[in-house]
């Protein structure tokens, strides 16, 4: 009978943690096998010209990913995360140069993001559409700004001047800032009504709003917390390369949904969402985006290679019980 009992628990504790053991799994997975098959080819991983180009790509996208864990916890996405980045890199370098203030772009572009996210956040709950919708019309918005702005400059990059970056290349600070950043999210998400009521959304939110819930105002805040992480993130791929062009920021927001993915976050938000997937998910989509070319995987193989990857992961880890895809 123990014996029983503790399969038993062993399932249930297997059903109820599955995601997680999968998106650790896969980490470690990674991991290992980069670790070999670069070491094989002669030029590790974890050589110190690999593991700064690692340590980029891992913290841009880890900081992004944090910051929309609020968003994906309501079971939405927002696809004009990409062109933020963009935006908010290219007022960094344009306001740097201008001014020679760093912390006056910062503010130009938080006033900017917050505005952005407070719209974002509300204007589906008040058109009775999906929140993607809004999102998208930002995408267009931005995009034709980010055209206007390089086609009055005439250049398609711009580079930062008279104000030094090295800080931002520092592998310790990347680390700092995003275990603060990750320890900020955290504390709302899991200790505060913003995080709760965001998952509780998510899960139904029918249910929420009819217990009361003020559901505008505890949809518009997560775009808030995202709005601020993406200002960071910006200046860290700005800081890193020293730059922006009209094609920063690029295809970032499926970035963040595939390594949000990877990590376990369930597409329909609620209350599995973690901010742990987010970390773990950065990490693998990032082992696997530095790790397929230095083992000698062609750049156009290794977007299919992440696609059957993703398409695995969501199969898995994503259905309802119907066998139906969430929204």
């Amino acid at each position: 009978m123990a014996d029983v009992k503790e399969k038993q628990t062993l399932s249930q504790w297997l059903k109820k943690n599955g995601s997680t053991v999968a998106s650790v799994g896969g980490l470690l997975f990674c991991i290992i096998f980069f670790t070999i098959g670069t070491g094989i080819k002669g030029e590790s991983i974890w050589s110190a010209s690999k593991l700064a180009n690692l340590m980029s790509n891992v913290i841009v996208t880890a900081l992004m990913s944090v910051g929309a864990v609020f968003i994906y916890s309501l079971g939405n996405m927002d696809v004009s995360i990409g062109k933020q980045i963009g935006l908010y890199s290219t007022l960094l370098v344009l306001i740097g140069n201008a001014t020679g203030s760093l912390w006056l772009a910062i503010l130009v572009c938080l006033v900017i993001a917050v505005i952005i996210g407070v719209v974002n956040g509300a204007a589906g709950e008040i058109l009775h559409m999906y929140s993607v919708i809004s999102s998208v019309v930002f995408m267009m918005i931005l995009t034709g700004v980010s055209t206007i702005i390089y086609s009055k400059l005439g250049t398609r990059n711009i580079i930062m001047q008279g104000i030094d970056l090295h800080l931002f290349k520092s592998p310790w600070f990347m680390v700092l800032v995003l275990v603060i950043e990750t320890a900020v999210i955290s504390y709302f998400f899991y200790f505060t009504k913003y995080g709760k009521y965001a998952r509780a959304i998510g899960a139904n939110q029918t249910a929420t709003s009819q217990s009361g819930v003020d559901v505008i105002k505890y949809r518009v805040i997560p775009y808030i917390f995202l709005a601020v992480c993406l200002v960071v993130a910006s200046l860290f791929q700005m800081g890193y390369t020293g730059a922006a062009s009209d094609s920063t920021g690029t295809g970032f927001e499926m970035n963040v949904m595939v390594a949000l993915i990877l990590g376990g976050m369930p597409l329909n938000g609620g209350m599995k969402s973690r901010v742990s997937c987010a970390i773990v998910g950065a990490f693998t989509f990032s082992l696997l985006a530095v790790g397929l070319p230095i083992i000698g995987v062609p750049a156009r193989v290794t977007f299919i290679i992440k696609a059957a990857i993703f398409l695995i992961v969501v199969l898995i880890t994503c259905r309802k019980k119907t066998g139906v895809l969430p929204r």
